[in-house]
């Protein structure tokens, strides 16, 4: 029991969860300020003076709107393995578990199986892997998207279309009946790993369920919406700062291929790529220097920022289950 704690306060625990949100801050920082130097800080200054509030509202409400989707097909989910929860509980299990978006590699999102092991009684065996496969069709919307536009930045779609490929190769494999008992087979072979197979049992089941393409048809759809919405955010951001250049795919392409790069970059929160891929991506359109800089930067809040802060308020509104988590509950079965 004391290992346990021990290994939950490693994973959650106050002291983890502050350094995680201090350190992102602070990359953040740094990197927003070569940000402000690079566009010149005082037209990036004026920039964001001029911002319209209207706008900035609507950012934030298309940014909800995706995360009210994609919770709803969180729990849309977790029905697909036997464990229905309420709409309201599936609201507060996707936006709660934003509260770590900001970690290494996103290995913070522990805590949304974790919660839904607390809430929706699904076992940690059955959330940490339906996590990934709830990132493999955003991985594949986001791809898709990117794809949209391309064409119209001058961009190489064909390598694009490549790696999408692997990629939906790759959940096909994931998927696959077969390939679950040939990885169950070798797990019975090794004397060390046999003590494991009952994990690795419900991490198959889970896979072959939520990667099936019966799943995907709906599930990847449902990322097309939700970061569409964040995407139609940045063509809203970029039209307010008075550039009009790019049409409404490309705009939606830029953002997506901002979040492919600062995902496969691993950094917390892709802080550090997603900005500079964004940035790049705007002068190299045409888009002035700092008003590609103020864009980037408000893209930014209306986007990880804002997810950060509702996954604060959602996890502090069941106070029980937030003591809990400060307390370094252990993420283990």
């Amino acid at each position: 029991m004391a290992a346990a704690s021990g290994s939950g306060e490693r994973i959650f625990g106050p002291r983890r969860l502050i350094r995680a949100v201090l350190i992102a801050a602070l990359m953040s920082g740094v990197v927003y300020a070569v940000l402000i130097v690079l566009g010149d800080g005082s037209e990036v200054a004026s920039a964001l003076r001029g911002f319209p509030p209207p706008t900035l509202a609507w950012m934030l409400l298309l940014g909800l709107a995706g995360f009210v989707v994609r919770a709803l097909r969180w729990g849309a989910l977790m029905r697909v393995l036997g464990h229905p929860v309420r709409t309201r509980d599936a609201l507060y299990l996707h936006v709660a578990g934003q509260t770590m978006s900001v970690t290494p590699g996103r290995v913070g999102e522990v805590l949304k199986p974790w919660l839904a092991r607390e809430v929706g009684g699904m076992p940690m065996s059955h959330g940490i892997p339906l996590v990934f496969a709830e990132r493999v069709a955003d991985l594949i919307a986001v791809c898709v998207l990117a794809l949209g536009g391309l064409a119209a930045l001058g961009g190489s779609a064909p390598v694009l279309v490549a790696w999408t490929a692997v990629i939906v190769g790759g959940t096909a494999l994931a998927g696959a009946p077969w390939f679950h008992s040939l990885a169950l087979k070798l797990v019975r072979r090794q004397e060390w790993s046999r003590k494991h197979e009952g994990s690795a049992q419900a991490i198959a089941e889970t896979l072959s369920r939520a990667l099936h393409w019966r799943t995907l048809a709906w599930s990847v759809p449902v990322s097309l919406l939700a970061w569409g919405l964040e995407g139609i955010g940045l063509v809203l951001c970029i039209r307010a700062l008075g550039f009009d250049a790019l049409g409404w795919a490309a705009s939606v392409s830029v953002y997506a291929v901002a979040t492919i790069a600062g995902a496969f970059s691993f950094l917390p929160g892709g802080i550090g790529l997603t900005e500079a891929s964004m940035a790049g991506i705007l002068v190299a359109t045409g888009m002035p220097a700092a008003a590609a800089s103020a864009a980037t930067l408000v893209t930014r809040v209306a986007t990880l920022w804002w997810s950060v802060s509702l996954g604060w308020v959602a996890l502090a509104s069941r106070p029980a289950v937030l003591k809990r988590v400060l307390g370094g509950e252990p993420p283990e079965e």
